[in-house]
């Protein structure tokens, strides 16, 4: 399989990530695209089946504590709306990294000292006023 046909929004297991393909096509076209018209297709599908392969990887443990892999293509809406600055190319640390920390705080994994739980209080303040500027 080429890059250019990862269309399917279920990852190599088979795991049903409903609106993961179009999610990361929408970031590639920022992150590619924006104000550059001449970007071609191939390029942004390239791309964007990338991002999707990345997001799928954190499929299994999404599903494993029982959430809807969906999360994975809502946080990569959620990137593409925070963090995804045009002419930011094809680099794909950014990505996996700020990927791996919304998973991170969606779905916990791992026991959090005293110090590193206070922050979740912040996250939680931040949450709340994102939503009411959003209504």
């Amino acid at each position: 399989m080429t890059d250019t046909d990862f269309h399917s929004d279920s990852d190599a297991d088979g795991v049903d990530i409903p609106g993961l393909h179009e999610a990361c096509l929408e970031l590639a076209h920022v992150v590619l695209a924006a104000g550059q018209p001449q970007v071609s297709r191939d390029i942004l599908e390239t791309l964007a089946a990338k991002f999707a392969r990345e997001a799928a990887d954190f499929a299994p443990l999404v599903a494993g504590h029982g959430r809807d892999t969906g999360l994975l293509a809502r946080a990569v809406h959620y990137l593409n709306d925070a963090h995804a600055l045009p002419l930011m190319g094809t680099d794909m640390d950014w990505f996996r990294q700020s990927l791996a920390c919304l998973v991170e705080l969606a779905v916990p994994d791992i026991a959090l000292s005293g110090k590193g739980a206070a922050f979740l209080g912040d996250l939680a303040l931040g949450i709340e006023q994102a939503r009411q500027d959003h209504e």
